[in-house]
């Protein structure tokens, strides 16, 4: 599946909806370079002035550590964008520790405060730990700051001031302005200050940045995951989310922690808007946990605005005027020679989809000085680009679903699976190292030609530190003395040399120079071709040139083992994206020899790895497309197949079974919602065990037939424009596979996060605001230590230290004051319930003595605070040293 679970995770970096695939993920993963050429997928780290990363943080901090959850997406460089890196690297420290030593002031300004009311001698008011940096004494109080900026403190009379009565046992000295003697309420009153501080400094802090009005992306759908949890509710491109059961969604990062945080089990009625109308019914969409992930997810990405970042997920370094470049905005489709302006990419999703492959046109606004943009011009919603208008052609990628039970990776048509394509590389990482790119498609990796996923990620995994060979096709690049046009004009007329060649090499180069002519290549394109042909001794010889004619040699690639401290390093990853989709030329890299546990019609047929398909009722077919297409007009009977293998051509009869979405021309794009009834229904995994499987996901298609065998089915479905249709099925046992559900049409090209600014003018509202956000990113945090503790629903990884802190605190920093504030107003938040959790050592463990004391009409003896708090300081010292450990880990590995 091309927006696999494992790309989506790695293009938005997020941890709440992270299930939408490895198609588009690690592309902007803390993306920092300046505006690239077309065709070019490279991102450097500390480049402020382009791509940088903000991140919507669902934390929970404290004075140790901090558990975060980051939605990466492209951010628009803030005032530190002009400093030399090192520079604006300082500064944002400077900043961030600035801002993190406000929250803990305020945190103990509120213990300082009350502590005054309750008549409390107060002997120090510290910011930090260590020794003392800077201080003075104002009355009785001396105020510091302290080396260590990663905490504070005020000490109190009575709070280390103790006796050793006749029976051994601690006491407090006795003194009217010391804590312990003062009343439970109002000991009560000075423990639980800290925290209502951190509450209302968040709430202003919140409302101030409603009040300015901050960048931030909307609760818009981008990406759906074929088969994911959005995508059997119905969710499409363009779709506004503005409640969740009832409840108003602000951002995507509020759907992402809706989704993050809601329990197992639990159904969630969305309020979507699509087109600017309600959808109704209201899609109700099912949350799942994938232990991979370690979080709840629904399989959607945040939304994308309408200016093209990468045009061509197959790679295009040098695209033509009539196709798709960086920075064109979609504008309107043109149908029929009218042109329909539209508002989202909702709209051409759906022409695209509507299509199955077929090109539409469009009309987009190019900018006439495409080298002279910034971040901003594109991300910003309200920034004017000079452009011109320029109509050009557009066609969906085609793309098969991975079988699971297949492994992932493994889509294919009928049981052929296509080669690999490279859908993005990790930045900095083994295949960018080795010359990788993306658009590449995967012609041999080491020994092994023609691999599928399963056998990359073998190679790989038992490799570390090896070096391993690959090349990969460019059908549209130089190679080595070969121009541009030269290969394209190869690649384009491969097969059908080929196949002179192997009757008659003679007439297959007078062949080519005829046709080189037609396709008005120059004189020196011409002569190389005539030499290159030529200079082959034989037919095999001519094959292997025209085979290899835009075939590149990169690498070698060496894999490393992830970072690790303790124990064995775990196996080197696969550090690109990987998957089967269209190709101009149709090389069969794998046979599935089942799907779903039935033998497939490919394995049936007998077609062998390495096969290139070159005909289907002897009609040529020139891409996977075309021979999808090719089935789709004779299913339910059979075609014969033509291949070649090396250098011999064959011709088979192939079955193609009938599908229920063709049999009844169920609109592209249409969701089956009931068979006679029900849209739930029972399957078999690869292990044999039975699941439930609901509509429209393919297994639940063919269970649901497969218990109509023999009898007439009627199925109901709901069109991609929401219109419901039916009709009656007689089903048979061959007929059960819903193949053509296997197959989908996604956009070729990927555009710029969507963000929009949300301003609150009137400072009464805003406050209002920031008291509900400040509200909400509370119960948010109790709910992630919830499920973190006891539904394991969130994964004990997203815990961070110090280190994690500094590290996603310092992109705030970068991006501007005001992203600073509102990282800080959920670090304040944060704080007040983390320092509230009843454990030794922070205020809730205080506040709960208290409770005790107030219960049992005594305190609680000093000997067993002071053991409590020894055990409090033990667990969060060990958990400092874990989080910290994963924190450098993470840093070192860039994840």
């Amino acid at each position: 599946m091309l927006f696999s679970e494992e790309l989506m995770r790695r293009l938005n970096n997020q941890v709440a909806l992270r299930d939408a695939g490895p198609l588009v993920n690690r592309a902007v993963h803390f993306a920092r370079r300046r505006l690239q050429p077309a065709g070019t997928l490279r991102f450097a780290r500390r480049d402020h002035a382009a791509f940088a990363v903000r991140a919507s943080l669902f934390s929970i901090s404290a004075p140790l550590f901090l558990l975060a959850f980051t939605n990466a997406r492209f951010a628009i460089p803030g005032p530190l964008a002009a400093l030399p890196d090192w520079a604006g690297t300082a500064w944002s420290y400077i900043l961030l520790i600035l801002g993190f030593s406000l929250v803990i002031f305020v945190h103990e300004l509120g213990h300082f405060l009350a502590a005054k009311w309750a008549g409390v001698k107060v002997d120090r008011f510290a910011i930090g730990f260590g020794k003392e940096l800077i201080g003075f004494t104002w009355g009785e109080t001396r105020y510091s700051f302290n080396v260590l900026p990663l905490g504070g403190y005020v000490k109190m009379l009575g709070q280390e001031d103790f006796v050793i009565d006749k029976s051994g046992e601690l006491k407090v000295k006795e003194d009217p302005n010391s804590f312990s003697n003062k009343s439970v309420g109002q000991r009560m009153v000075i423990i639980s200050a800290g925290v209502i501080m951190n509450l209302i400094f968040a709430a202003i802090a919140f409302a101030i940045v409603v009040m300015v009005g901050r960048l931030q992306p909307p609760a818009v759908v981008g990406i759906v995951v074929e088969g994911s949890a959005a995508a059997r509710a119905g969710l499409q491109t363009g779709d506004r989310i503005m409640a969740i059961n009832g409840s108003t969604v602000d951002s995507f990062g509020d759907l992402s922690a809706r989704v993050t945080l809601s329990d197992p089990g639990e159904k969630l009625v969305l309020d979507v808007l699509r087109d600017g109308k309600p959808v109704e019914p209201k899609p109700e969409v099912l949350p799942e946990f994938k232990a991979d992930a370690k979080v709840r997810q629904i399989g959607v990405s945040p939304g994308m605005n309408r200016r093209v970042w990468i045009p061509s997920l197959r790679g295009n370094a040098s695209p033509r005027p009539d196709q798709l470049q960086r920075n064109d905005e979609l504008y309107a489709l043109v149908e029929n020679g009218v042109v329909r302006p539209c508002k989202d990419l909702g709209d051409f999703r759906r022409a695209l989809v509507a299509a199955r492959g077929e090109p539409i046109e469009v009309l987009v606004k190019r900018p006439t000085d495409p080298d002279a943009l910034a971040i901003e011009d594109v991300l910003k919603p309200e920034h004017p680009i000079e452009s011109t208008d320029v109509r050009v052609r557009v066609r969906a990628t085609w793309t098969p679903v991975p079988d699971d039970a297949a492994g992932s990776g493994t889509g294919s048509l009928l049981g052929m699976v296509p080669r690999l394509a490279v859908i993005y590389v990790e930045e900095g990482k083994s295949f960018e190292n080795a010359g990788v790119r993306q658009g590449d498609i995967i012609v041999k990796f080491g020994p092994a030609a023609y691999p599928d996923l399963a056998t990359v990620r073998k190679i790989i995994e038992s490799s570390p530190g090896e070096k391993i060979p690959v090349e990969v096709r460019r059908p549209n690049e130089k190679n080595g003395d070969l121009s541009a046009e030269l290969v394209q004009f190869c690649s384009a007329h491969r097969e059908r040399l080929i196949a002179e060649a192997l009757k008659d090499p003679q007439a297959a180069a007078r062949s080519a120079a005829e046709l080189a002519a037609k396709a008005g290549l120059s004189e020196t394109d011409r002569a190389a071709l005539a030499k290159a042909l030529s200079d082959a001794k034989d037919a095999g010889a001519m094959r292997r040139w025209l085979e290899d004619v835009d075939v590149h040699k990169v690498g070698p690639l060496v894999p490393k083992s992830p970072f690790t401290l303790i124990g064995k390093a775990p196996p080197p990853p696969v550090e690109a994206g990987l998957a089967p989709i269209d190709e101009d030329h149709v090389v069969v890299s794998a046979v599935l020899d089942q799907i779903g546990g039935r033998t497939t019609p490919a394995k049936a047929a007998g077609i062998p790895v390495g096969a290139v398909i070159t005909a289907c009722n002897d009609k040529p077919v020139g891409s996977w497309m075309e021979l999808c297409k090719a089935f789709e007009a004779a299913a339910g009977g059979s075609v014969d197949l033509t291949y070649r293998l090396v250098d011999q051509y064959h011709t088979i009869r192939f079955s193609v079974p009938q599908c229920v979405t063709l049999a009844l021309n169920i609109p592209p794009g249409s969701r089956l919602i009931r068979i006679d009834g029900k849209s739930t229904f029972q399957t078999k995994d690869a292990d044999g065990k039975t699941y439930d499987v609901a509509l429209p996901d393919w297994r639940a298609i063919r269970a649901g037939l497969d218990t109509m065998i023999g009898k007439t089915a009627t199925i109901e479905y709901v069109t991609y424009d929401g219109r419901k249709g039916s009709g009656l099925y007689a089903v048979t046992a061959d007929n059960t596979d819903p193949w053509q559900s296997r197959i989908f049409y996604v956009e070729p090209f990927l555009c710029y996060q969507l963000l929009e600014r949300h301003r609150v003018a009137n400072p009464i509202a805003a406050v209002g605001v920031g008291f509900k956000q400040a509200y909400q990113m509370t119960v948010q945090t109790v709910q992630t230590i919830r499920h973190m503790l006891f539904t394991q629903q969130v994964g004990v990884s997203k815990v961070s230290g110090p280190v994690g802190i500094v590290r996603i605190g310092s992109r705030f920093a970068d991006a501007g004051l005001l992203d600073l504030l509102w990282f800080l107003a959920i670090i304040s938040a944060n704080l007040a319930v983390i320092n509230f959790l009843p454990m030794p050592i922070v205020d809730g463990g205080l506040f709960l003595f208290l409770v005790l004391e107030k219960i049992r009409g005594e305190p609680v003896s000093i000997k067993t605070q002071v053991a409590t708090q020894l055990v409090g300081i033990a667990l969060i010292a060990t958990l400092f040293i874990l989080v910290t450990y994963q924190d450098i880990k993470n840093w070192i590995t860039g994840t």
